[in-house]
């Protein structure tokens, strides 16, 4: 199997957790709302259709068989509460993971400028949210490239010209140092 991935070829993640502290606070704080309003909901349902049972007062082969379906229409709730809840869970996990996914990535592409490589950034999934965001940030990139690209052109200018002058030669090896820093971003 090839590791590498060629030109046009998707990229699949295999992990949904990209920050799992982040992901699951916020899938965790979806799911708690959810159930909690639906519980509140629910209970306030059963509780009125409980109290208009006793209003009606049945007689007891009545009063029976609405027990059973009182009992029932509990347990329609609490699975109700339940396949909510899972529910909300996979969808806060897709829905954390579309943002979870461009900060991850501008933050590997931030840590390589911090080490004085130069990122090579990608599209962003089809899915993933911050769109604008990632596009500031790519637009910055391009801009950088840019800037490193003109100001490499004047510093090998002047390095031409030192070097017709005879200027120091520990100057120039550091200029040209500067100057290779500066092509690095073509």
């Amino acid at each position: 199997m090839n590791s590498s991935h060629g030109e046009g070829q998707k990229i699949r993640r295999r992990t949904f957790l990209i920050d799992r502290a982040f992901q699951l606070k916020w899938t965790f704080i979806i799911v708690a709302v959810g159930v909690l309003v639906s519980a509140g909901l629910g209970y306030f349902i059963i509780r009125l259709n409980l109290t208009n049972t006793e209003l009606l007062e049945l007689d007891a082969a009545y009063a029976d068989q609405v027990a059973k379906y009182d009992a029932m229409a509990i347990y329609y709730l609490v699975g109700f509460v339940v396949v909510m809840a899972v529910f909300l869970f996979v969808w806060g996990i897709i829905m954390t993971h579309r943002v979870a996914g461009p900060i991850y990535i501008i933050s590997r592409y931030l840590e390589q400028l911090a080490a004085g490589e130069v990122p090579q950034p990608r599209p962003l999934r089809k899915d993933d949210e911050l769109v604008s965001f990632f596009a500031t940030f790519s637009n910055m990139l391009s801009k950088m490239k840019d800037r490193n690209h003109s100001e490499g052109e004047i510093l090998d200018t002047a390095v031409a010209w030192m070097k017709k002058n005879n200027a120091d030669a520990d100057l120039i090896k550091e200029m040209e140092k500067i100057v290779e820093n500066k092509r690095r971003w073509d």
